[in-house]
């Protein structure tokens, strides 16, 4: 979408008044027992509040990630019980409708970069022990990160009530949710806490989820977030539930995927972290996600490639890298990447560096996930596992391949060990390059 559509539909979200928000229950003697508490801190983790408000080399909780939009950076706030800096003078009511209506305790809207949209459908005891938890159990944290200020007019905080009258929200479940079914603790995983569709779900006109296409896939700051309904061709249909469990718990699954990016942080902070029993109900329930087709996705991503026939060294013409002013694919994977890899892309035999065919990456029908890899790397810690590829993008902020090399290096690989080659060019690279130092994803 062109930027100056986004930046009217950002516009758009900005010009509406005020709603009466929804009041909650009647508050009554808070239960701060050991229960309530453990309680919360595993809701918390399922919900991954960890993720956006902790900035890279901050403290927990205390904010300061920026989250861009077209119209600015959104900046995360602290959400640790100190009194000043933090929401340590919310009562229950103020954080519950800040969680499921978007609301500050001064009556002023988030933005949905909180995805209050998501969280409306939190059950009112999970709310009370998540507000017990971040309370009681968070460490207050005295520091202010700097104030979101977005361009005019979406600065305007007042309006968000326009498009939250567009955007809808998950009807919150009633009981307790830790006595639902599978299927229904599944559906209450992905639609409330874990707020899959938040990056999975393609976005209207209007910026708000298109729930006729659910988990059909959508760009994520980069990186494009796949298409995960049943669909066997463009989704995760031909997954069995233990593998997409193995994924949601160690990040990696040999000869189908791996994450990284945003999805590699959903794992460290949030899924790893999960119940078997909760990451049974989660994917079961998102395998019978109706299937969405893709124009993009020719066959399952998993199913492309094969390993090449290493050549013989000992024959032919050899070229040396000092040789060439600016390399070719071939001879960038040669170089940095065949150590960990292999000449023919079959990774280590411990899959700590995965096989570059049968793989969901390069398989994919758009190359945005492996050029956002490249430039970034991986960095997740699962299951005790730390895996760590190096971005090629930038090290000690020097650039180290050019927008050309990892164009040619994608180019090469996707053709090579996947789906095809997606003609990527030197400027699609430049436009996904990080302006400045590089975090972790």
């Amino acid at each position: 979408m062109p930027d100056i559509v986004r930046k009217a539909l950002w516009s758009i979200m900005a010009a509406g008044t005020t709603l009466a928000s929804l009041s909650f229950p009647a508050a009554r003697a808070q239960d701060t027992s050991a229960a309530v508490l453990a309680r919360g801190e595993y809701l918390a983790t399922a919900a991954d509040c960890v993720a956006c408000h902790t900035a890279p080399g901050g403290k927990p909780f205390a904010g300061g990630l920026k989250i861009a939009t077209p119209m600015g950076d959104v900046i995360s706030t602290n959400i640790t019980p100190d009194p000043d800096h933090g929401i340590g003078k919310y009562t229950e009511e103020d954080f519950e409708k800040s969680l499921r209506h978007g609301l500050r305790r001064d009556g002023s809207h988030l933005y949905p970069a909180m995805p209050y949209v998501s969280y409306s459908g939190i059950t009112d005891e999970d709310v009370k022990a998540l507000y017990a938890w971040f309370m009681h159990s968070v460490k207050p944290v005295a520091e202010s990160p700097p104030t979101t200020s977005l361009n005019f007019p979406a600065n305007l905080r007042i309006a968000m009530s326009a498009w939250n009258m567009v955007a809808g929200t998950v009807p919150p479940e009633s009981g307790d949710s830790a006595t639902f079914d599978k299927m229904r603790r599944g559906k209450y995983l992905a639609t409330a806490l874990e707020h899959c569709g938040t990056c999975h779900t393609p976005r209207n006109m209007m910026m708000s989820e298109e729930q006729d296409n659910y988990l059909a896939g959508a760009p994520l700051a980069g990186w494009y977030a796949p298409n995960i309904t049943s669909s066997k061709t463009s989704g995760i249909g031909g997954w069995s539930e233990d593998s997409l469990v193995q994924y949601l718990h160690t990040g990696h699954v040999a000869g189908l995927s791996q994450a990284a990016g945003p999805m590699g942080e959903a794992v460290e902070h949030s899924t790893s972290h999960l119940t078997d029993a909760d990451l049974h109900a989660l994917a079961a329930y998102i395998l019978q996600v109706p299937a969405k087709e893709d124009s993009a996705e020719q066959k399952p991503r998993q199913n492309f490639g094969h390993p090449v026939e290493e050549a013989d060294i000992r024959s032919g013409n050899l070229t040396r890298i000092d040789d060439l002013t600016e390399m070719d694919g071939q001879h960038v994977y040669d170089a940095n990447c065949a150590a960990c890899h292999g000449m023919n892309g079959a990774g280590t035999t411990d899959h700590y560096a995965p096989s570059l065919f049968h793989n969901s990456v390069t398989g994919a029908g758009r190359p945005d996930n492996l050029i956002m890899t490249v430039l970034q790397g991986v960095d997740r810690t699962a299951d005790g596992l730390h895996t760590h590829m190096p971005g090629f993008g930038a090290s000690s902020d020097v650039q180290r391949l050019s927008d050309t090399e990892i164009a040619h290096v994608v180019n090469y690989v996707m053709k090579t060990f996947g789906s095809g080659d997606p003609a990527v060019t030197a400027a699609q690279v430049a436009k996904l390059r990080p302006a400045g130092p590089q975090n972790t994803p």
